[in-house]
């Protein structure tokens, strides 16, 4: 008798940890969680979006990945733009 009522308790305790550990894991804020995305390691070639900052030859600011998306980023905001020839790639830079 002492033996199935040891069992019952041990069992009984297990199931609790087991829920409160995953109500724990469900709680957790999805922003805190580790990005799988691999960081652009340094000396890689990479993609620029369209209007994001970016450093080509020493020149900094918002880089464009066609002529037409540069006209329309310089016109709207009363500046111009030139070229950048990175690995074969053309990019257009706002200034």
């Amino acid at each position: 008798m002492r033996i199935l009522v040891s069992l019952v308790a041990a069992f009984t305790l297990a199931v609790f940890s087991l829920s409160v550990g995953g109500v724990s894991a469900l709680s957790e804020d999805p922003a805190d969680a580790p990005s799988e995305a691999p960081a652009d390691p340094a000396g890689e070639d990479r993609a620029f979006e369209d209007g994001e900052m970016g450093k080509i030859d020493g020149c900094e600011g918002e880089i464009y990945s066609t002529h037409e998306a540069a006209t329309e980023a310089a016109e709207a905001k009363g500046t111009s733009f030139h070229e950048h020839q990175e690995a074969g790639t053309t990019y257009y830079m706002l200034g």
